[in-house]
């Protein structure tokens, strides 16, 4: 009986340590974030060609946050994050005619969604609504 208790407590000893050690290599494995004020440019273009820049400044540390804070961008929640549907009031339907809203930083396409993009200082991020 003493054999099996020892057993349940070392195998959730181990259990711990190998859930705490997979912890510490997501932890590591996510972006530095950058604290204080920056400065970022975002570039809107429009299904009718129109374009439109907006600049902020502010201390929050992900593009999503702010876009969603000064309504520049709405969406739903995925099992991805936030799934942008809504860029400076043009909304897309991938359903009717596969449109989507592209998203990129500093020219080039983003690697993840909007809401763990990481602000720094002087970025330029791009919308721009895309068909197909």
């Amino acid at each position: 009986m003493k054999k099996k208790y020892l057993y349940g407590i070392i195998a959730a000893a181990v259990f711990c340590a190998l859930a705490f050690g997979l912890w510490r290599v997501w932890k590591s494995s996510l972006p530095e974030t950058v604290e204080g004020v920056k400065t970022v440019t975002v570039e809107v273009s429009h299904a009718d060609g129109s374009t439109a820049e907006f600049t902020y400044r502010t201390d929050l540390e992900y593009l999503g946050e702010l876009l969603q804070q000064e309504g520049l961008i709405s969406g739903s929640a995925g099992d991805y994050g936030l799934f942008v549907e809504t860029v400076d009031g043009e909304t897309v339907d991938y359903a009717e005619n596969q449109s989507w809203w592209r998203l990129t930083c500093n020219g080039e396409d983003a690697a993840t969604g909007a809401d763990s993009v990481v602000l720094h200082d002087g970025d330029r991020y791009g919308w721009f609504y895309t068909v197909g």
